[in-house]
């Protein structure tokens, strides 16, 4: 830092020579013509101004030499680190895990960190290019549909085993309301009592709208209509209702569920653990 000094310094003193040796003895530096002095040096014309009223000397900047202070997250990094490193990018809640760790500082200065250090974020799978936004909403009345669909999540047991675990995902296309279920797998038996606890909590709908997973449909016939598995075309003519399948891979058909789904996994079991094999909740 001196040497980048001292250099400037010898600029700026060769400068005033050659300017006094032209002008001759009635040469005053602080009346000196400041474009010539800029030319000579390649300073700018305010950083000129500033050498000027100093005396001609280059005086380092007032924060050299300080060594910066520690930040308010000294002593959080490593849980804010190990958060990035699972995957979990939501500011708030990595926000709110610091409070409870005795954090004191705020929401901005945990956004600046997680920017800086996004090279911690493993790499995500990406099931379907984006595609932009191609359709046009529409709305249902109550109890009119309901949206479904499986997650599958990698979660870590209190005794520190990881496991990976299905996560059945029902909402209400109107107003919302949802229902969350995890299972060990995502078999024909678990979609049904997901399904059938999310009805008793929400209702029966008239309508589910689902993707084309093999424990509801088995395969289309020659004119493009599905066939149902057998167990659940007997579940819907016992509970009555209709079950729509979207177009294979186009997940945005049912946005609201596949939000749903992200948020699970995003928020959700960022801050709550799985402590048993089936657990759930309604929203």
């Amino acid at each position: 830092m001196n040497e980048r000094h001292d250099d400037l310094q010898e600029i700026i003193d060769a400068a005033l020579r050659e300017m006094a040796a032209e002008e001759g003895d009635g040469f005053d530096p602080q009346t000196c013509n400041l474009a010539e002095f800029c030319r000579r040096t390649g300073l700018t014309r305010s950083r000129a101004r500033t050498v000027r009223a100093h005396g001609f000397r280059a005086l380092p900047h007032g924060n050299s030499g300080r060594r910066t202070a520690s930040g308010v997250l000294a002593g959080h990094t490593g849980l804010v680190d190990d958060l990035l490193r699972k995957g979990v990018t939501n500011s708030q809640v990595i926000f709110e895990r610091l409070l409870g760790q005795g954090y004191a500082g705020g929401l901005t200065t945990v956004k600046t960190y997680i920017a800086a250090h996004r090279d911690l974020v493993p790499a995500k799978r990406r099931q379907a290019a984006p595609q932009g936004c191609r359709g046009q909403r529409f709305r249902t009345a109550p109890g009119e549909a309901y949206q479904m669909d499986w997650g599958f999540v990698a979660v870590e047991r209190p005794g520190g085993e990881r496991a990976r675990i299905a996560c059945f995902a029902m909402v209400c296309h109107h107003c919302g309301s949802a229902h969350v279920e995890f299972f060990p797998n995502a078999r024909q038996e678990n979609l049904l009592i997901g399904m059938l606890h999310a009805f008793s909590a929400l209702g029966a709908p008239a309508t589910v709208l689902t993707d084309n997973m093999k424990s509801v449909v088995v395969r289309r016939d020659a004119d493009g209509r599905p066939v149902w598995q057998a167990d659940y075309a007997e579940f819907m003519g016992v509970v009555g209702f209709r079950t729509r399948p979207c177009r294979p891979r186009h997940p945005y058909t049912k946005g609201k569920v596949e939000r749903l789904v992200r948020f699970v996994k995003g928020n959700f079991l960022a801050v709550y653990s799985v402590t048993s094999k089936s657990t759930k909740t309604a929203a």
